[in-house]
């Protein structure tokens, strides 16, 4: 009887993993696709690439960011966007890991439109690592096979994402003590 009930739940668990890892990776793409010039800001202060190699590095990571969330929300060769998104995830918690190491943590991490004040910091990088598994299960474990039920996790999933992120917005602002 757990066999079966493992074989409906993770498909599901897929899903919404690959609604909330989509919905990250492709408004994270657009919005350094849209803001091209502040990306490449970000990314030529990380220090690790040439300056000629920085204007495609900012396309092709807002491009491969952009391709993956879509094909991880269309359900589209979801085992390969699930490993480039994890491989994504790796490449970008050892480029936060180097400048933490260096000692340059007043960069902005550049993760997500809105975060810029997120500055780098192993909890940054230990964040990021930490999306590389939720990434992988969707190719691993497969989504429903009901298109409705793949349709409503995914769904489920990006509004997951939403509340997460609102939820990180409202926190920090609500622990604030009011000055005397």
């Amino acid at each position: 009887m757990m066999d079966s009930f493992d074989h409906a739940v993770a498909p599901v668990t897929a899903a919404l993993l690959a609604g909330g890892v989509g919905v990250l990776l492709l408004a994270a793409g657009i919005a350094k696709l849209r803001d091209r010039d502040t990306f490449l800001g970000t990314l030529a202060a990380y220090r690790l690439l040439p300056d000629p190699l920085l204007g495609p590095a900012a396309w092709a990571l807002g491009a491969v960011e952009t391709v993956l969330g879509a094909m991880l929300l269309g359900g589209v060769s979801v085992r390969a966007a699930g490993y480039g998104a994890a491989l994504l995830f790796v490449l970008f918690a050892l480029s936060m890991a180097v400048n933490v190491m260096r000692g340059r943590t007043d960069l902005s991490c550049g993760c997500l439109p809105g975060l810029a004040s997120a500055r780098l910091s192993w909890g940054a990088v230990a964040r990021t690592l930490l999306l590389a598994p939720p990434a992988l299960l969707p190719g691993l474990a497969g989504l429903p096979a009901a298109a409705l039920l793949r349709y409503q996790s995914l769904a489920a999933g990006a509004c997951l994402l939403a509340l997460g992120l609102a939820a990180s917005h409202l926190l920090p602002a609500g622990a604030e003590e009011p000055s005397a």
